[in-house]
């Protein structure tokens, strides 16, 4: 019974020290992110900035997650921010050279760009229309007004 508990303790600790490691790395890479020249990255994406927020959308054809869920989230940010969000979409199948400059891990993924081209938020995964929602908003961007 002592040997029981002694090894789901050592699985408990081995799992958290896991997840503190994966969230530190992660993290590590958003502030490279951050503090890169955005030039780089706009030449991965192969436009230029134009002064408005950019919402950067990672997938591929395969990724099922990016249809039913992200994709979804994306069109209701699309529809609130209209003309005061610009949104790229990239197929990291066709952009490998985007994944590399971003540091794309997982599809699907977010990034949300700053007018002035800088990265300011990263999302590894599914992130919902709230939470780029919230982003925008820490940004500055207003919601347009229905009409």
């Amino acid at each position: 019974m002592v040997e029981r508990a002694l090894v789901l303790a050592v699985v408990t600790v081995a799992v958290a020290a896991t997840v503190i490691l994966a969230r530190w790395w992660l993290g590590r890479g958003v502030a490279g992110l951050r503090i890169r020249p955005a030039e780089g990255l706009w030449t991965a994406l192969g436009t230029t900035p134009d002064g408005r927020p950019s919402l950067v959308v990672f997938s591929t054809p395969s990724c099922t997650v990016c249809r039913t869920a992200q994709h979804p989230a994306v069109e209701t940010v699309q529809s609130t921010y209209g003309s005061a969000l610009r949104v790229l979409r990239v197929d990291l199948s066709r952009q490998p050279a985007a994944a590399a400059a971003f540091r794309v891990l997982t599809a699907p993924s977010t990034a949300l760009l700053a007018g002035d081209g800088r990265v300011r938020s990263f999302n590894h995964g599914f992130a919902p229309a709230e939470q780029l929602s919230a982003q925008l908003s820490a940004l500055g961007a207003s919601p347009v007004s229905p009409r």
